[in-house]
């Protein structure tokens, strides 16, 4: 079991007045769609980085099937973890299909160059996330929509048990949303791969993922299933922003009110 444990994790840089994430535990476990939820400089990104060991600590807050990230070689790491960040500014001068190619650099030695598997495995990531026909685009030349569809793909390319992604809708219209979260949830029960993704769309949340953990300020204040999460005093807490939510044929749809006022003074 690749589980991500973690355990009584706190993180603040030198320059910060207080900490970013503070006193952070969660498991997520193997087989879930889990939403990383919370306000802007909740924290949520900073802990990505820590399973990626971007940010590198002393202790052993943070582990991945028993082991201390910290105790990964880069290679090992990135045949666990795949990412997608919120957005990349790199690889400008590359095609689309060298850019997601370079998902299967955790497999090769050095100079060891590509195979006819590796091949496949690049196509059917772009025919998965419907961007084949931009193979041969140079990649500086694509709108934001498009580079983050080839960012998914480049994850999904690197064929890991985990995939983590930082807001991976933000950029994208609705059709694409809608066919991003679905593959997603899809690669999940029938890949059994594991998703961990930075959303601020609830109804997208209730729709696709089934775990959630909400944070605010560097703090956990909920997790667990997303329908526990995603409770109307819970959020109206955290974002100060009363909600309406309706059941429409089992799922919850959340509406944000423009007359919530001031959350300290608002009834039930």
């Amino acid at each position: 079991m690749k589980n991500i444990d973690v355990k009584d994790l706190s993180y603040q840089p030198k320059t910060a007045p207080k900490p970013i994430l503070d006193q952070v535990s969660y498991t997520f476990s193997e087989g879930h769609m889990t939403a990383l939820l919370g306000p802007n400089g909740s924290g949520k990104t900073t802990l990505l980085r820590h399973f990626l060991s971007q940010i590198r600590v002393s202790s052993d807050a943070v582990r991945i099937d028993g082991k201390a990230v910290r105790d990964y070689q880069p290679k090992a790491l990135g045949q666990i973890l795949a990412w997608v960040p919120q957005s990349h500014s790199g690889d400008s001068a590359f095609a689309v299909e060298d850019v997601v190619q370079m998902a299967r650099y955790p497999y090769k030695s050095t100079w060891e160059s590509d195979n006819a598997e590796d091949e496949k495995i690049v196509t059917e990531a772009m025919e998965r996330v419907g961007i084949a026909h931009l193979r041969k685009r140079q990649f500086q030349s694509l709108s934001g929509g498009e580079k983050q569809r080839v960012l998914i793909a480049r994850a999904l390319c690197q064929t890991t048990p985990w995939i983590l992604l930082d807001e991976p809708t933000s950029n994208l219209d609705v059709k694409h949303q809608i066919q991003i979260m679905k593959m997603l949830r899809e690669m999940v029960d029938e890949k059994k791969i594991s998703v961990i993704v930075v959303m601020h769309d609830f109804n997208m949340v209730a729709r696709y993922c089934d775990q959630a953990i909400l944070l605010k300020k560097g703090n956990v204040v909920a997790k667990g299933a997303v329908e526990d999460v995603l409770k109307r005093e819970i959020l109206r807490d955290v974002y100060e922003v009363d909600f309406d939510i309706l059941d429409k044929d089992g799922k919850k749809i959340y509406f944000a009110r423009e007359d919530s006022g001031n959350c300290d003074t608002m009834g039930e």
